[in-house]
């Protein structure tokens, strides 16, 4: 494959890597909005979310991403990275050939843990059935960003995978849905599925999550921008 066209990809896949940091956290929203009294405010909404993993400092975890590249004809590629967590809102990842640039991207989106403070939040609806609840939120970033625009999907239904969707300056659009596994005391991603519109090519990518390793000692440097 033509290096420009792989630095293409990998640069896309920052956008989906960063599911890992929020997908663990989001099936969780699973009490009835009553408990609320209530249309429940998004502060409210991503506590809930959160607490699983309140007592999670940090993580390492292997990643393995499979690539699909649809234009005239299929290309597909994998590589292996490791992906980074430390309270109270760092996320980076160390996968090969990614330029250095989008890295500097997974601290723009963020996680759960760092949304309120990243993002302008708003709950834009809460649709009801008799079974679950979808808390739809929408955002755009406080500062300065390559993403212009966000928007979640939560449903109260803790097996439904978790759905994002991300808008970005150039037009780049990402669709994720986020697969999660009890994981020791937590509840983090086993698999992402992302499909993304990028400089007029379609992108099937699939991650796949090894064994975390939890709070264990990562140093600051990791996240330090390049």
């Amino acid at each position: 494959m033509p290096r420009p066209l792989r630095r293409l990809l990998t640069a896309t896949l920052t956008l989906l890597l960063i599911g890992s940091g929020w997908a663990g956290t989001a099936a969780r929203a699973s009490d009835d909005p009553a408990a609320f009294g209530g249309r429940p405010s998004v502060a409210q909404v991503l506590a809930r979310m959160s607490v699983p993993n309140a007592l999670l400092d940090s993580y390492t975890v292997p990643v393995h991403v499979d690539v699909h590249l649809h234009r005239v004809i299929t290309l597909h590629f994998g590589t292996n990275g490791t992906q980074y967590y430390k309270r109270p809102g760092h996320l980076a990842l160390d996968l090969r050939s990614l330029p250095v640039a989008y890295r500097r991207l997974f601290g723009e989106i963020g996680t759960p843990l760092t949304w309120e403070s990243t993002y302008d939040l708003r709950l834009a609806d809460a649709t009801v059935t008799d079974e679950h609840t979808i808390y739809r939120i929408e955002g755009a970033p406080r500062h300065a960003s390559y993403v212009t625009h966000v928007v979640l999907e939560v449903d109260s239904d803790a097996t439904v995978p978790v759905r994002g969707a991300w808008t970005c300056k150039d037009g780049t659009t990402v669709a994720m849905s986020f697969e999660e596994e009890p994981a020791g005391p937590y509840r983090l991603p086993k698999r992402a599925v992302a499909d993304l519109a990028v400089g007029g090519y379609g992108v099937h990518a699939v991650v796949d999550y090894g064994p975390y390793a939890f709070n264990a000692v990562v140093a600051d440097s990791v996240f330090a921008a390049p």
